[in-house]
């Protein structure tokens, strides 16, 4: 049975694993920290659990672009649910609930965009998502209002990251009962069952080549493992990892992509019966609202405030009632529902991710220069190939879309066609 080594148990890493075991290999996940799972992770704080980066999906539907990834894996198994209503945006004190695309022509056009999930970018993809939107009459303030979803900054936000984000997520979101942890569960279980093992606690320290198409992982341990080797970890994080080093040209061009923004998060413990649970998204001014843990009394348990920031925020507490404070122009009671709160930071983000300044989107596919901004799966190093959000989109869907494609390089693309309904 041949080998496979994963680097990093984000959903990147546990999709490859899962679909590589499936094609025959055994499959060893290797992640450095003691839970599984990168931003679907949860923790407990006041016997609440939180989210760290897991709240919503979109495009789960049959025959839409997630649906088409998680069916055949399994995936749809899970205790999915719709939720009823729209994202929620807030601009000067006024709700807008953002349409389907359906209802809006020019959202409509976007529709082949939206499902189209190669790397050939053609020039109306690489354009400004801000410039298309004002040339088609709809309000930036609105349409872009849920800015958490996007990279930052917003300007080199391009159409195609917008047509596979935004556009999705206005035909419909799904929730996760038990979050992220769950999808977490179910793909670690298949890996498991056939043969693979997800190791905690390892660090891998060095990548070296071993044989044709073949490398050596090292962790800090100095376990060993041989294989085929995906790696989940930021493809700068991974070329410093390699021994003896790779190409200069190939390091030059990873050194010269720019990473975008963190992300500060509020994560709030709610009083009991202190504010109704709402099942929808809200965005106010570039933060994101996320209420989670609902009672069986219809009231929330608590509710994460998310905002990309671009310095490091000195007074943690004092930025977080910020935000408490803006959050309660749309939800007057929440400042008198809360009970304790805590936060993370980029900081936070990058010692539990490595991500590079805590980016919470990785490399910037800015808009006007996409193709050179989409790292290939392949590395110089035979037998090393990478996955991830820095490959191509962010979030659950831009993720899964990559993990796809990467598996597609080292299987062939006939192997994934016949699992898949697509081609990567």
């Amino acid at each position: 049975m041949p080998e496979a080594v994963v680097i990093g148990s984000g959903l990147g890493g546990l999709l490859c694993g899962c679909i590589l075991s499936r094609s025959g290999y055994r499959v060893t996940v290797l992640e450095k920290g003691a839970q599984v799972g990168g931003s679907l992770q949860s923790f407990v704080r006041g016997g609440i659990r939180f989210q760290t980066g897991f709240h919503s999906v979109a495009a789960l539907a049959p025959g839409e672009p997630l649906y088409q990834v998680f069916q055949p894996l399994g995936l749809m198994d899970l205790p999915w649910k719709k939720v009823d209503s729209p994202d929620e945006v807030v601009v000067n004190g006024v709700s807008h609930f953002l349409p389907r695309p359906a209802d809006v022509p020019a959202l409509k056009a976007l529709s082949p965009l939206a499902y189209d999930i190669g790397t050939d970018f053609s020039e109306e993809a690489g354009t400004s998502a801000a410039r298309w939107l004002s040339a088609a009459g709809l309000d930036q303030e609105i349409f872009l209002g849920p800015v958490l979803r996007l990279q930052s900054p917003l300007k080199e936000v391009s159409l195609h990251e917008y047509a596979h984000i935004s556009y999705h997520f206005m035909n419909g979101s799904y929730r996760l009962e038990g979050g992220g942890a769950r999808l977490v569960q179910a793909l670690s279980e298949q890996i498991v069952s056939r043969g693979g093992s997800v190791l905690t606690r390892k660090e891998v320290v060095e990548i070296t080549p071993a044989g044709p198409g073949q490398c050596q992982v090292r962790c800090a341990d100095r376990s060993l493992y041989q294989g085929i080797c995906v790696s989940d970890i930021h493809p700068q994080l991974t070329a410093a990892l390699v021994q003896p080093p790779l190409r200069p040209s190939y390091l030059k061009r990873l050194s010269v992509l720019s990473n975008g923004t963190g992300i500060f998060t509020t994560y709030i413990k709610l009083k009991p019966k202190g504010i109704r649970y709402l099942e929808h998204a809200v965005s106010i001014d570039g933060m994101l609202v996320c209420f989670d843990n609902p009672g069986p009394d219809g009231f929330a348990r608590s509710v994460d405030l998310m905002i990309h920031v671009e310095s490091p925020v000195t007074d943690r507490e004092a930025f977080a009632r910020t935000l408490i404070r803006k959050a309660s122009a749309r939800f007057p009671e929440l400042e008198q529902a809360v009970e304790q709160f805590w936060t993370s930071t980029p900081e936070t983000w990058e010692r539990f991710t490595g991500t590079p300044g805590g980016s919470a989107y990785g490399i910037l596919k800015e808009s006007g220069q996409l193709s050179l901004c989409v790292v290939s799966p392949r590395t110089p190093l035979p037998g090393l190939f990478l996955t991830g959000q820095n490959l191509g989109l962010h979030g659950i869907l831009g993720v899964s879309y990559t993990a796809v494609r990467t598996c597609s390089v080292i299987l062939g693309a006939n192997v994934i066609n016949e699992l898949f309904s697509f081609a990567p």
